[in-house]
């Protein structure tokens, strides 16, 4: 059985049917799922649809996103814009993805709106527009996002470090660090440390890396040694 997005167009959220067709999808897919009212479609609607694109049916699960992003409910919007952002994003368009995104961040859905700040900021700094990625990457760190909060900040931290915006981007990188994510923790105190180095904080700087280093995390901890190696050979 295929969800095929024509039977959003009928509109029957709320009947037996309709869900029990987005059931018997959901369970084709592997997806565990009980029966579900009419104000939970939308949520099972947004998992089949993800499947659907991680089993390679991408034009699929990109209409099914569509449709739910304009007749879902508006928090089940959002996270529908969200997806379509990076099912977009995922085949090259960044244009339509850039839309996607503005439309979740848009969304009363607060973790589809963090994490889209966070990938449209993305994008506009790889195309060049540095003040709107600090706009977008602050908002992402600021959003308290248990990913995209940390992810922002390390990101900010690193662009601010490139504009020579040297006390801000410490400040951006310290909240990555006390954060406590596992990945963005350790790059953005590998980053602090070379921050520390170069503005003649040695010690401080030393023993970040050393702290990397305990973390053992399989990129960082690799980066935090070579650092620490040039340290100590400078300073000799």
């Amino acid at each position: 059985m295929r969800l095929w997005p024509e039977r959003w167009r009928r509109r029957a959220a709320a009947s037996d049917s309709f869900s029990d067709s987005l059931l018997a999808a959901a369970r084709e897919r592997g997806i565990p799922a009980e029966r579900v009212s009419g104000s939970d479609v939308e949520d099972l609607a947004i998992a089949v649809a993800r499947n659907t694109y991680e089993k390679g049916d991408v034009a699929a699960a990109e209409e099914m996103l569509r449709l739910i992003t304009v007749e879902g409910r508006p928090s089940a919007a959002g996270m529908a814009a969200f997806d379509l952002g990076l099912v977009l994003e995922s085949r090259g368009d960044a244009r339509g993805a850039q839309h996607a995104y503005r439309m979740a961040m848009n969304s009363p859905n607060s973790d589809a709106s963090a994490m889209a700040a966070l990938n449209l900021g993305t994008i506009v700094f790889h195309e060049g527009d540095t003040e709107q990625a600090r706009v977008l990457l602050t908002i992402a760190m600021e959003s308290g996002h248990p990913q995209a909060a940390p992810k922002g900040a390390f990101n900010l931290g690193g662009l601010l470090a490139r504009q020579g915006h040297t006390e801000e981007a410490m400040r951006a990188l310290q909240r990555a660090v006390d954060s406590g994510h596992p990945d963005e923790s350790p790059g953005a105190l590998t980053q602090l440390g070379a921050l520390w180095f170069a503005t003649g904080r040695v010690a401080d700087a030393e023993a970040a890396f050393e702290r990397v280093i305990a973390t053992r995390h399989p990129e960082f901890a690799a980066m935090a040694h070579a650092c620490l190696i040039d340290l100590r050979r400078r300073r000799r």
